[in-house]
């Protein structure tokens, strides 16, 4: 595909997402800085409809309108290099029940952080321990399950819980969308596009019409040394339930970041991932004063 025909693509999807939730806040100087888009690539988006406000130097972009313009022509801007780093748990050579020794660094504005509730139900006990005024360190565990090499059924395949989920998997299109609308069934059913919580959400709402056994969870991908937020389904099996990501297997497949014979759409993801929460409210992992602050994680050791 031609760079033309990709920014092309990518507008037509930024044209989905209706202008109140848009925020054109962006000047070209920060596009070219963080997003890595330079003066005449914007220059040609401009020509091709790359929506906008002001003019000349004053001239202001929305930020999703950018990082998805550098994921859609994979330019190593941040978002591009954050969707690479997430393949990587799928791209090692086996996945392994492990520990993880884990910080956890609040952005503070004043006082002292508490751990949340869900941080501290989710690590392992005895822990979980103060370092700062803003920081914690525990410990998590991640069980590779019937993933693991040893494992005698092989990776657990999720097909008959999945059902109808599947195939709405596969016709959805990836696209980072603006927070108010990350939870937002309707706009997700109506213009295909979502990020990781926005296709999680919706997935979750058609297998619950279903009345399939899948519930939407959220964590930690353990991707590297920083391990990122993300949302997943999990699938009833027995009297467990089993993490599931179709979506975000389709969509990396399709980048090419993954092997999809190896993880196709029906695979657990059980080992990748690490639940602290069930609903998305609670992914924000340090609170204080009963409010939920932004949070930076990372992995300082792993040991099997």
């Amino acid at each position: 595909m031609s760079r033309e025909r990709a920014i092309q693509d990518v507008l037509e999807r930024a044209a989905r997402v209706p202008h109140r939730f848009r925020r054109f806040e962006v000047k070209a100087e920060t596009a070219a800085r963080v997003h890595r888009i330079d003066e005449a690539l914007l220059d040609q988006a401009l020509d091709l409809g790359l929506a906008h406000e002001g003019s000349g130097a004053d001239r202001r972009f929305d930020d999703f309108d950018l990082k998805n313009l550098g994921l859609a022509l994979r330019i190593p801007s941040p978002a591009w290099l954050q969707v690479r780093l997430s393949a990587q748990p799928y791209n090692a050579a086996a996945v392994n029940t492990a520990t993880y020794r884990t910080r956890f660094q609040g952005r503070r504005v004043s006082g002292v952080l508490e751990a949340s509730p869900q941080l501290a139900a989710g690590v392992v006990d005895g822990t979980l321990r103060r370092m700062g005024p803003d920081v914690f360190e525990a410990d998590l565990h991640a069980s590779a399950g019937e993933n693991a090499p040893d494992a005698d059924e092989g990776a657990a395949d999720c097909t008959r819980e999945l059902g109808p989920v599947l195939p709405e998997a596969a016709r959805l299109e990836y696209y980072l969308v603006p927070d108010d609308l990350r939870d937002d069934v309707g706009f997700v059913r109506e213009t295909r596009l979502a990020d990781c919580r926005a296709g999680t959400t919706y997935l979750a709402h058609v297998a619950a019409e279903a009345g399939a056994g899948v519930r939407p969870a959220g964590g930690l991908l353990l991707a590297g040394a920083f391990p990122l937020p993300h949302a997943w389904l999990e699938v009833r099996r027995g009297d467990r339930w089993l993490p599931a990501d179709p979506y975000y297997l389709v969509t990396m497949a399709g980048y090419g970041l993954l092997d999809g014979e190896r993880w196709p759409p029906h695979r657990s993801v059980v080992g990748t991932v690490w639940k602290i929460c069930g609903s998305y409210a609670d992914l924000c992992f340090l609170s204080s004063d009963g409010r939920a602050v932004k949070t930076s994680v990372r992995i300082l050791r792993r040991s099997p």
